[in-house]
């Protein structure tokens, strides 16, 4: 079918054409009060065709995938094209010299009976509610998702990867006296015996209770450390400043410090769509580039900005394997962990805020300053010790400061369900705003 495409669009005079297609299947459950309220099967296919016509480069997205939709949507892309006055680097990649091969687990989760899923969910909600401090369990979901990628092109290029995984979790609300507060911890599993719904509870209420009794605490700096899905949101967060397009438009502050020391020698910021400690891999991007790891950060020198072919085209240099959705974006980007573990890292801190949550990660952002002033909540450190909850806080700095006032870098390294990983970390010091 797509090669009959290809063909009807050199036909109409296009001179190169890539299809881009889609094919994902998803199951989505929901349970509450002990009741079945959502089962929601989904099985939506997209193309996404890009061609060079007259030398401009033109695109058009369609789910109804036929012959005859196709044409006109070749058509289509074809008046686009006619239409464009800015004249960007027209490129249809004719492919990498080699591509990686993905040794992934891909587990049939529709292979496992649905009431499986429901029970699931069902015990999921029940250990949750056994705990007396836990009021109400306001939804329990469960969502897989299959993926197919197809990418062929006119010159020769036919790929395709495949993903599958599911997720759980469940949002509790728990209170002590008017101290309401609500918790959820996202599993996200390659395999569905990967679920377990005591654990994934207890993690859940334990995540609450720590949050209950929390108070402000007087304005002032002090040692703060990110949890290790805190810092994951904060490197996803500024990720843009280190892509070529950020560069191009001079929206980052990092565009004449290629080879230059932006942080601590103890930072490492890798880009590895391969990596096996990351929940998906990537063997080539949207645009057909092999995917490979690389240091965003070594030792503290940035060693070059993310490139799709656009950008790299400009800067005269080689894509890097980041063009996704259109655009530029990591895949498991992450901060290298140390041997250190979290209870070492801290031992040091007589007084100090351990953060585990951020809210405003958006608006709270300047991401081409790097400024950040985002409402938060954790736990003190004490002589060494996560002690009292801690709440009605706000921290605020800067992020090409704080990669260089890291004290520690923990050990335990977690990616979060976006694809971005980090340990916990020591930052020698931060402004917060409390009573």
């Amino acid at each position: 079918m797509f090669k009959k495409w290809i063909a009807l669009g050199l036909s109409k005079g296009i001179t190169d054409l890539e299809i881009f297609a889609v094919q994902s299947q998803s199951l989505k459950l929901s349970v509450y009060q002990g009741k079945l309220d959502q089962h929601v099967q989904s099985n939506v296919e997209s193309v996404t065709i890009r061609g060079i016509y007259d030398s401009k480069l033109s695109t058009v997205r369609f789910e109804n995938l036929s012959d005859e939709n196709a044409a006109l949507m070749l058509d289509e892309l074809i008046e686009n094209a006619k239409a464009l006055t800015v004249v960007e680097p027209a490129i249809i990649y004719e492919g990498s010299k080699e591509y990686p091969v993905v040794k992934d687990e891909l587990f049939d989760f529709s292979a496992v009976d649905v009431t499986k899923k429901i029970q699931l969910l069902l015990d999921l909600e029940k250990y949750i509610l056994e705990n007396k401090l836990t009021s109400q369990v306001q939804t329990s979901l469960y969502q897989e998702v299959d993926t197919k990628t197809t990418l062929v092109n006119s010159k020769g290029l036919n790929l395709t990867r495949r993903n599958r995984f599911a997720y759980a979790y469940a949002i509790a609300v728990l209170g002590i006296d008017n101290d309401i507060v609500t918790s959820y911890d996202v599993k996200l599993a390659k395999s569905f015996d990967e679920f377990n719904a005591r654990e994934m509870a207890n993690e859940t209420v334990q995540k609450g209770i720590i949050k209950l009794g929390g108070t402000s605490i007087p304005s002032g700096e002090y040692p703060v450390v990110f949890s290790n899905e805190m810092f994951s949101d904060l490197i996803e967060v500024f990720s843009p400043v280190f892509s070529g397009e950020a560069a191009y438009r001079k929206l980052t502050q990092l565009k004449d410090k290629v080879n230059q020391q932006i942080a601590g020698k103890e930072i490492n910021i890798i880009d590895d769509p391969l990596s096996d400690l990351a929940y998906f891999k990537n063997p080539f991007d949207d645009e057909g580039v092999a995917c490979k790891k690389r240091y965003v950060i070594e030792n503290g020198v940035f060693k070059g900005f993310n490139h799709n072919l656009k950008t790299a085209k400009i800067f005269n240099e080689e894509p890097t394997g980041n063009g996704f959705g259109g655009g530029i974006s990591s895949t498991n980007l992450y901060l290298e962990p140390t041997n250190l573990s979290f209870d070492e890292m801290i031992k040091p801190i007589e007084k100090g805020v351990y953060i585990t949550s951020l809210i405003g990660l958006h608006a709270g952002v300047k991401t081409v300053s790097g400024a950040f002033n985002l409402q938060a909540s954790g736990q003190m450190i004490e002589s060494g010790k996560l002690t009292k909850a801690v709440k009605m806080i706000v921290v605020s700095g800067n992020f090409f400061e704080i990669l260089n006032q890291v004290s520690g870098i923990s050990s335990d390294l977690k990616f979060n369900t976006s694809g971005t990983g980090s340990p916990s970390v020591f930052i020698k010091s931060l402004v917060i705003g409390g009573e």
